[in-house]
């Protein structure tokens, strides 16, 4: 036993000496031989034991000096194995927060079960719980049902942690803060106020540690909100399956805590039908006809209620015309994500909605989730969109030239339009057939020598009894000054006008002075009406170079009409038209064909939008901005439209007349319907169709006079009213003053911070007796802490799920099983060692051979020797 320690103890010597252990070994040997042959040479007078004595002890010097001409160290090592800790995070960010809801059976009893109204070991409650319980646990807020939870004595989930391993707590948000694991008073006090929830980076940074150091498990206390970092949960997922560090999840929150986002358009009703959708061939009207059936298409997301009713009321003006009530269920990423449900809802406008003050229509849903008793549990959202009910045909007349290939289809296209009656001209068309009678307008074919015979009553008599004149290729003497002069009065009197720029005749035709047309000197009538300048630009029969393709690119305007609206989705729309800088480009199956030819004009003229350029050219100097393509402008009370390209039927390849139909339809309303129902002398528009809190949004107004004649005041004033605000709420209303925009007459804008959520209204009212409204909502964005929400436990389990490499959801837990996670958490043990250090060549050596040295010489004394 004592060789075997001697062996195990001597096995723990090393040396560090810089000298060569084996030339220190032989000189040391040598060196102990020298002093034996010394000794045994003494005078024999000495006696034998002493002369012994002193070569062990000189030998014992030279042996001691080779030592610790070595550096000696005694090294000890113990190994054990070190139980390693479990930490639990806690989430303390806003969202946990948040008073939950709670309609369900199951979700009262688990609030039951944290507060200790039920035994935890019971499961949940199979019959309803009496009402002063009810009561008791009404909407609590997740952070209390946590914090009830974690001081739950039957449940006693962290003391029976702390038998699994060295428990480590933490409290997280934007941060990870370390709390005290053997004193849980601060548990009493426990608040979530943290603005972001940093859940993935508080866990990294629990993993950020070596092998022995890592957590055996991590257990997170969280409603699965995150939203802070780079990384995902699936990243974390995979470490800490690399790691072998499982995740255990008791999830808090609400199953039926959701969201509704409402919008007008089709949507995709079924997503396991690809590409089904629901009014895919339905626009969002923007006109309506009396006893014409309208058809709405509306659409709307629900998340974070798993099962429930939508209730859908359509209304026009305050006259409900419409309701529907549909049943829906939503599991597994439908019920994070959000599904998206559509539905077309149908009504007959009646001669009282033409006479309604309030012309616009309105759809309010109202998600009721399955069992729900509480009214706030429900989630509430209301739309509306400005749409004038017409109590008769739109009248429109369209003179053109030839018989363009956009007149050929578009003849067809509106004569099939039951709400438009429309008559057509073509001054070089066969005069037998613009004799024959409808659809021809008889009374243009007497001509003399290609100049519209017809005195000016007569012709004013005539024209006045259209809404809407549309004029092509026409030649530059067809209509005299006279006739030119009614069509201007036509429209400053409310009549519409759209111009549709052809190669040979028009607008060339209605150029001023530089130009060549019939009146020399003067700007013409017509021209005068037009939004544009131009010159008078002559174009070959047939070109010297291949033309080059371009797709039309949206102007900032265009977010204030629906002329350009092609998809009902913004987004959609904007994918349609072309891209700045791209002359030519083969375009996506979504984008449009590209046009082969346009119309230049010089300048656009002040108060006129643009709504279209083309991508790369642009208006000569020194006005040198984005070539305009499609203008509009108000001219006295009418509307005018110059349209500077003609080949539209291009984008008819794979969608015959869904996007021309829909292009030209929306064309034609904007410009006619103002002589039908008037002229709105104050209108309100907004290009952010979705506010969002945080971000900004920008509000235009463009105001009339009594005469129609643009405002001329250098800002308007408004008022921004919070709809559902308290009557206490000193910020239920703030004023909004709209500043001129500069260079434009009538046109003013604001720029709103979005700082609140809610219902919002804004007004305004320029004292022309003409005053505008306009409703809009502020909401949250995606994933904001404050923005309600249900326990997101798809994304919950799986993250327990995959960080375990397993099929089960063995790692999630509600109140109903918290009981049961202690003792699913099983301890891991790394290996550790303590070594020791000794260093030899210390104090004590140097004591021990001065030791030596001093028994040397006392022996010499003793037995006189020098």
């Amino acid at each position: 036993m004592h060789t075997v320690f001697a062996f195990l103890w001597i096995s723990e010597l090393q040396l560090r000496g810089s000298f060569p252990g084996l030339i220190a070994a032989i000189l040391g040997t040598l060196a102990a031989v020298a002093v034996i042959v010394l000794y045994v040479r003494e005078s024999g007078k000495i006696a034998l034991g002493p002369r012994v004595a002193m070569a062990v002890v000189r030998t014992s010097i030279v042996v001691l000096v080779a030592l610790l001409l070595m550096r000696p160290v005694w090294v000890s090592e113990q190994k054990r194995d070190k139980v390693r800790p479990v930490a639990v995070l806690i989430d303390v960010s806003q969202s946990m927060d948040n008073p939950d809801p709670r309609p369900s059976l199951d979700d009262q009893g688990r609030a039951a079960i944290a507060f200790g109204l039920i035994d935890a070991d019971k499961g949940l409650p199979t019959e309803s719980l009496s009402a002063s319980t009810e009561k008791a646990l009404e909407r609590p807020k997740r952070i209390e049902v946590a914090r009830a939870a974690l001081t739950n004595p039957k449940i006693d989930l962290l003391k029976r942690l702390s038998k699994v391993g060295p428990l480590e707590i933490y409290t997280f948000g934007a941060a990870r803060i370390g709390r005290d694991s053997a004193n849980e008073d601060w548990l009493k006090n426990l608040t979530a106020t943290e603005p972001r929830t940093a859940l993935v980076e508080s866990a990294f940074e629990l993993l950020n540690r070596d092998d022995a150091d890592a957590p055996a498990a991590i257990v997170i206390i969280t409603d699965g909100r995150e939203n802070v970092g780079p990384k995902s949960l699936d990243d974390l997922a995979r470490e800490c399956y690399r790691r072998n560090i499982p995740i255990s999840v008791y999830g808090v929150g609400s199953s039926a805590f959701g969201q509704l986002q409402t919008a007008f358009g089709s949507g995709v009703a079924d997503k396991s039908a690809t590409g089904a959708r629901v009014g895919s061939d339905t626009d969002v009207p923007n006109t309506l006809f009396v006893d014409d059936i309208t058809a709405v298409p509306v659409r709307y997301t629900v998340k974070g209620v798993a099962e429930g009713t939508a209730n859908i009321v359509l209304k026009y003006g305050d006259r409900e015309v419409a309701t529907k009530k549909e049943s829906f269920t939503l599991t597994g990423d439908d019920l994070r994500d959000g599904k998206t449900f559509a539905t077309v809802m149908k009504f007959t406008p009646t001669k009282a909605d033409a006479d309604t003050k309030k012309q616009e229509y309105s759809v309010n849903i109202t998600i009721t989730p399955t069992g729900s008793r509480d009214a706030a549990d429900t989630l509430t959202s209301n739309i509306s969109r400005p749409a004038q009910v017409v109590n008769r045909k739109l009248k429109l007349l369209w003179v053109d030239g030839l018989p363009r290939r956009d007149f050929q289809f578009l003849q067809r296209d509106l004569l099939r339009d039951r709400r438009i009656d429309a008559k057509f001209y073509l001054t070089e068309g066969d005069r037998s057939a613009m004799r024959s009678g409808p659809p021809w307008m008889i009374e243009f074919s007497r001509e003399v020598n290609g100049v519209l015979n017809i005195e000016r009553p007569e012709f004013r008599k005539i024209l006045f009894d259209f809404d809407l004149l549309v004029l092509g290729d026409v030649p530059g003497k067809f209509f005299t000054k006279d006739q030119q002069e009614v069509i201007k009065e036509f429209v400053k009197e409310g009549g519409g006008l759209i111009n549709i720029a052809g190669r040979w005749n028009a607008p060339a035709a209605w150029a001023s002075e530089k130009g060549n047309g019939p009146i020399k000197g003067e700007t013409t009538p017509i021209a005068d009406v037009l939004p544009v300048e131009f010159d008078a630009v002559k174009f070959p029969i047939q070109a010297l170079e291949n033309p080059v393709g371009f797709v039309p690119v949206l102007a900032p305007a265009s977010s204030r009409t629906q002329i350009v609206s092609l998809e009902d989705d913004p987004i959609d729309n904007a994918e349609r038209w072309g891209r700045r800088g791209v002359a030519s480009t083969l375009p996506s199956e979504k984008q449009l064909k590209p046009l082969y030819w346009y119309y230049p004009v010089t300048k656009v003229k002040p108060a006129a939008d643009v709504f279209l350029v083309h991508p790369t050219a642009r208006t000569p100097a020194p006005d040198n901005k984005e070539m305009p393509l499609l203008v509009g402008h108000y001219f006295g009370k009418g509307y005018v439209l110059f349209v500077g390209f003609d080949d539209t039927w291009r984008w008819r390849f794979n969608n015959q007349s869904k996007l021309t139909g829909r292009f030209w339809t929306q064309a034609i309303y904007s410009a006619g319907i103002p002589r039908i129902v008037g002229t709105k002398m104050t209108q309100l528009s907004t290009n952010t169709l979705a506010p969002v809190l945080g971000t900004t949004g920008e509000y235009y107004v463009r105001v009339f006079n009594d005469k129609f004649e643009p405002s001329t005041a250098d800002e308007i004033e408004g008022t921004l009213e919070k709809v559902d605000a308290g009557p206490d709420d000193k910020d239920r209303t703030v004023p909004v003053k709209f500043r001129k925009v500069p260079g434009t007459d009538g046109e003013y804008a604001t720029t709103l911070p979005y700082n609140r959520t809610g219902q919002f209204r804004l007004s305004v009212d320029p004292k022309n007796n003409s005053p505008a409204s306009l409703n809009f909502p502020v909401s949250y964005p995606e994933n904001h802490e404050l923005s309600p929400g249900a326990l997101d436990e798809p994304a919950m389990r799986k993250l327990t799920r995959e960080s375990r490499g397993e099929v089960t959801d063995n790692g999630f837990y509600r109140e109903e099983s918290l009981i049961k996670l202690p003792e699913n958490v099983k301890p891991q043990t790394s290996p550790m060692s303590n070594r020791n250090e000794i260093l030899l060549w210390n104090k004590w050596a140097m004591v021990l051979l001065i030791g030596l040295l001093s028994v040397e010489w006392f022996l010499r004394k003793f037995n006189g020797m020098s």
